[in-house]
C-alpha cells in the first residue's frame, strides 16, 4: 500500500506516502498492517484523510503522540485486497460481464451475470437464477471481487435478495 513518510502533528498521526493505489481506492479504512523489524503488525485505524491522490494522513490507535509515530516512520503499510478497490471498480468498467458466474459469500452460486442497467446513475447488474432475473446493486460493498481469468464475480448480497 505505502509508506509512513513522517509524522502529521503532535497527536500519533503520520502522513503515509501510497504506491501504486490511489488514495480513493482504499474503500475499507479500519484497520491496517505495519511493517515492523520483518513482522506485520496489525493496527486500528482510529482516523483516516485523504490529503492528495497520492497520501493520506492516519491515525492508528496506540499511537499517541509524535515520539511514537517517529518510531514507525519509514515503515511500509498494507491493507487486505478486500480493503482495495479493484481497477475495474475505480474505473468503472462494468460493462463487460456478461456471462459471468455470479458467486455470493453465504449462498454460493446465484446465477449468471447478464446486462449492466445503469438507472439514474445507478448501475445494477442482472444476474438469472432459475429463470428469474434478479438486480445486483454495483457497489463497492456488495461486488466484492470480478475474477476475469475464470469469469467469475464474488459478491456480498444483501440479506434477502434472492428470495424475492
Amino acid at each position: 500500500m505505502g509508506t509512513i513518510s513522517k509524522p502529521h502533528g503532535t497527536r500519533g498521526a503520520v502522513l503515509l506516502w501510497l504506491r501504486n493505489i490511489k488514495a480513493d481506492d482504499i474503500r475499507k479504512r479500519d484497520s491496517a498492517f505495519v511493517e515492523i523489524d520483518g513482522w506485520l503488525v496489525p493496527f486500528f485505524i482510529e482516523s483516516f484523510k485523504i490529503s492528495s491522490a497520492e497520501s493520506v494522513i492516519i491515525k492508528f490507535e496506540g499511537i499517541d503522540d509524535e515520539t511514537k509515530a517517529r518510531g514507525i516512520t519509514g515503515n511500509a503499510v498494507y491493507v487486505s485486497p478486500a480493503q482495495v478497490k479493484s481497477k475495474r471498480e475505480s474505473s468503472g468498467e462494468f460493462q463487460e460481464l456478461t456471462g459471468y458466474q455470479v458467486f455470493d459469500s453465504k449462498l454460493g452460486f446465484v446465477g449468471i451475470a447478464g446486462e449492466i442497467a445503469d438507472i439514474a446513475n445507478n448501475p445494477l447488474l442482472k444476474v438469472t437464477r432459475e429463470g428469474k432475473e434478479f438486480l445486483i446493486p454495483i457497489h463497492e460493498d456488495i461486488i466484492l471481487e470480478v475474477n476475469d481469468k475464470v469469469k467469475e464475480i464474488k459478491i456480498d448480497a444483501p440479506e434477502g435478495l434472492f428470495e424475492l
